[in-house]
C-alpha cells in the first residue's frame, strides 16, 4: 500500500490516467506518476470477483477458479523460433507452426488451455496478432489465453472470440478467451497494453496481470522486495480493471524470477524462481483471488532424460506452487523458442508429476475404521475387500510405473525420451490436420481478418 500511495505507478496512456484520477488516484508532485490511495485499492479488492470461469467451447473443458484440488496448465509462449532438439537446428516460426502447436494442444489431455506457443513471424505486423488468434480458435476448442498491444487489437480479439459465443454479450457470460496484460517492471503500464486491458475489462474478458519482474534487474535483488513490488504492480492492475468495469474478472499473476547478474538475462532455472512463484501465489491467495503463478516445463533439460521418471523431480517442484493456473509446456531457451517434441515430453512428465498435488479421500470409507479393527485381530490387510477394491485408485504405481522413483528403474540411452516424443508429435500432426471450428465459424473469422487487412 505504501508503494502505491507514496511511489505510485507510471501509466503512459492519457485516457487510462484520466480514468484513474477520476476514480480517486492523484498525480505525484512532478506529474509523472499516479499515486493510488489505500481506500481505492481496498474498494477494488472488494469489487473483484473471487470466483470466475475460464470457458472452453465445450463445457467439459471449462475451468472454475480458484481451483483448490488441481492446477490447470497450458503450453508456454510466445517463442520466436522452432528448434529441432535432436539436431539443434532452428528456424523462425510461422503461421503453420502456430497451427501445428494448436493441433497438439487439442490432442493432449494433459493441456487444459492454450497459449500462443510461437509467433506467426511470416505475417505483416498489423495482421500478426489477429492471424495467430484466428489460427488458435480454428484448431483448438480449449480456452485460449492471448493478449493485445492496443485498443484496436483488443477490439479485433473480442470480435473473434464472440464468433463462438453468439456475440459480445455472450462472451461476457462464456469467456472462451482471457488476456494476459503485463505490467512493465518496475511499476509501469504501457499505453497500448493498458488501453487494451480496459477494453477487455469492459467486454468481460478475464484479465491476467502477469508481472514479470527480474530480481536485481527490474526489481529489488531480494525475494521479499521483488514480491512486494510484484504485489504493487498486481494491485495497480486490479484497480485499473475494476475502475474500467466494476466486477470485471481478474487473475493475480506473476512470472517473476531472479536475474543472472553475470549476463543480465532472466534465470527461470534458478531454485529461487519457485520460491518467488510460491510467494506471489500466496499473496494472491491472501486476497482470495484466482491465481496464475506457476511455470510448468523442463525446457532443454529434456535432452538429458533417458526416461520420463527422471524428469518428475523437476516438475514436481513446479507443481507444488499453490496456483490455480500454470503454463510453460513446449518452451525452450528461457521461453525464447519452442519444440514440438518438448511439448510432448512436458505433457508426459506432468501426467505423473501432478499426482504429487492430488487430493486423497479422507472419508469414513477411505480411512476404514472397521477394516483396521478387523485387521487388528488377524493381522491381514492384503486379503481384505477394502484393499482389493481400492488399491488401484489410491496408488498409481500399477497404472503409471514411471512415477515410481526407485526399485523398478530400467535406464536407457540419454535423450531416449526426446526421440520417442518426436515420433509421437509427428504421428499426431499427421493424423490431425483439420480445423475444429465449423465452416461458418471459419468464414466469420476470415471476414474479421479481411477487414483488418484492408483497414
Amino acid at each position: 500500500m505504501r508503494v502505491l500511495a507514496e511511489v505510485g505507478v507510471v501509466v503512459h496512456s492519457r485516457a487510462v490516467t484520466k480514468m484513474l484520477i477520476e476514480a480517486g488516484a492523484s498525480q505525484s508532485k512532478d506529474g509523472r506518476r499516479l499515486l493510488i490511495p489505500e481506500n481505492l485499492v481496498k474498494g477494488c479488492l472488494s469489487d473483484a470477483p473471487k470466483s470466475i470461469i475460464l470457458a472452453g467451447r465445450d463445457e467439459a473443458t471449462d475451468m472454475k477458479l480458484p481451483s483448490p484440488n488441481r492446477m490447470y496448465v497450458a503450453n508456454g509462449g510466445e517463442g520466436i523460433y522452432i528448434k529441432d532438439l535432436l539436431t539443434g537446428a532452428t528456424r523462425p516460426s510461422t503461421t503453420d507452426d502456430v497451427r501445428d502447436f494448436m493441433i497438439l494442444i487439442e490432442s493432449l489431455p494433459q493441456i487444459d488451455f492454450a497459449w500462443g506457443m510461437v509467433g506467426a513471424l511470416d505475417q505483416p505486423t498489423h495482421l500478426k496478432n489477429i492471424a495467430e488468434l484466428r489460427t488458435a480458435f480454428a484448431y483448438t476448442s480449449k480456452h485460449i489465453q492471448g493478449g493485445a498491444a492496443s485498443t484496436e487489437e483488443a477490439i479485433q480479439a473480442i470480435r473473434m472470440a464472440s464468433v463462438f459465443t453468439g456475440g459480445t454479450e455472450g462472451l461476457a457470460k462464456k469467456p472462451v478467451m482471457s488476456s494476459v496484460c503485463c505490467p512493465i517492471s518496475p511499476l509501469a503500464f504501457e499505453d497500448g497494453l493498458s488501453e487494451a486491458q480496459v477494453e477487455f475489462a469492459k467486454a468481460g474478458v478475464p484479465i491476467v496481470s502477469m508481472s514479470a519482474a527480474v530480481a536485481g534487474l527490474t526489481s529489488p535483488v531480494t525475494i521479499s522486495g521483488t514480491v512486494a513490488q510484484v504485489n504493487a504492480e498486481n494491485l495497480a492492475s486490479l484497480v485499473m480493471t475494476q475502475v474500467a468495469k466494476k466486477g470485471a474478472p481478474w487473475i493475480y499473476s506473476s512470472d517473476s524470477c531472479p536475474g543472472d547478474l553475470r549476463t543480465g538475462s532472466i534465470d527461470y532455472g534458478a531454485v529461487e524462481a519457485q520460491l518467488m512463484r510460491t510467494a506471489a501465489a500466496q499473496m494472491g491467495r491472501h486476497y482470495g483471488l484466482p491465481v496464475m503463478a506457476a511455470g510448468i516445463g523442463i525446457e532443454n533439460t529434456s535432452l538429458d532424460l533417458s526416461s520420463v521418471r527422471e524428469g518428475i523431480p523437476y516438475m514436481m517442484l513446479m507443481a507444488l506452487v499453490p496456483s490455480d493456473l500454470g503454463s510453460g509446456f513446449g518452451g525452450l531457451d528461457q521461453a525464447a523458442g519452442a519444440a514440438f517434441e518438448q511439448m510432448i515430453v512436458d505433457a508426459w512428465i506432468w501426467d505423473s508429476a501432478r499426482e504429487f498435488i492430488r487430493e486423497f479421500d479422507a472419508d469414513h470409507g477411505a480411512i476404514g475404521f472397521d477394516l483396521i479393527r478387523e485387521a487388528g485381530i488377524d493381522g491381514n490387510f492384503l486379503g481384505k475387500r477394502h484393499t482389493l477394491t481400492r488399491f488401484k485408485k489410491e496408488f498409481i504405481a500399477t497404472s503409471k510405473p514411471e512415477a515410481v522413483f526407485s526399485g523398478r528403474v530400467n535406464r536407457t540411452e540419454r535423450g531416449a525420451v526426446v526421440k520417442k516424443a518426436k515420433k509421437e508429435a509427428e504421428r499426431i500432426l499427421k493424423e490431425n490436420r483439420g480445423p475444429v471450428a465449423s465452416k461458418d465459424e471459419l468464414r466469420a473469422m476470415d471476414e474479421i481478418v479481411a477487414r483488418v487487412k484492408s483497414a
